[in-house]
């Protein structure tokens, strides 16, 4: 890797799922907001050259991060959706003067757990393509048929062949100017993305599967606090040995 790479984390969302009167990127984990976390993750990695944080037009919590005042650390007014705070973040590094060709790293926010392994993995994966962490499917995994309004529960259409299926996680790396016209041809089109990979897609990439960890898991329920609890004691417990 011959440059250090740059991080946008979108974290502009509320998490309306987890039921919590704060955004879950600022609940706590172990003593620490999950966003603190996160970016602790990237800030102590070698091969990164810093991170660039959407936050919330209104957000009354960052000023309370240990990231606050960090040089590593650029913020920025995100948007509605995650793809236009993504778009965003792309855009001010533009203006930060990195390079359209430059690969770049997104992560979720609520993503705290990812180990510097996993990271270290989809830094050095070298593809013409993208890529992103992701996970085979250990689930039997059944599509949904479309729901008539006399049906009073969801009706299984088919099974897929889990054999195909993976789970798409986060980092997820990408060319800024590529990604950023991605985005920007997504939202000109009506589609709405979910992640980076789904907006490449739609431009004829095919990025690369790379392999994730079962403990890089996302906090959207409030049972997964939990879980994420239960994961950085036991991470925690593991390097301490």
């Amino acid at each position: 890797m011959s440059q250090a790479l740059w991080v946008i984390i979108p974290a502009a969302g509320i998490g309306q799922r987890m039921l919590s009167d704060c955004p879950k990127q600022y609940l706590s984990l172990a003593g620490e907001t999950i966003l603190d976390r996160t970016i602790e993750v990237f800030l102590t990695h070698p091969c990164i050259a810093g991170v660039v944080v959407g936050l919330g037009a209104n957000d009354a919590y960052w000023p309370d991060s240990k990231w606050c005042d960090n040089p590593g650390v650029r913020t920025y007014v995100g948007g509605a959706e995650r793809c236009d705070t993504v778009q965003k973040g792309l855009q001010l590094l533009q203006k930060m003067s990195v390079e359209i060709d430059r690969q770049v790293l997104v992560h979720d926010a609520a993503r705290p757990l990812l180990s510097h392994t996993a990271l270290s993995r989809i830094i050095k994966h070298e593809s013409a393509q993208g890529a992103l962490l992701a996970m085979p499917s250990k689930d039997t995994v059944k599509q949904q048929k479309d729901v008539s309004s006399v049906e009073s529960s969801p009706k299984v259409k088919n099974t897929l062949d889990r054999r195909h299926i993976w789970l798409a996680q986060t980092p997820q790396k990408f060319p800024l100017g590529a990604l950023l016209d991605a985005l920007v041809q997504a939202d000109m089109d009506g589609k709405q993305v979910t992640d980076e990979c789904s907006a490449m897609e739609l431009q004829g990439w095919q990025p690369d599967l790379v392999m994730g960890e079962n403990s890089n898991i996302k906090v959207t329920l409030p049972e997964d606090l939990i879980i994420a609890e239960a994961l950085f004691s036991h991470l925690s417990n593991s390097k301490a040995h």
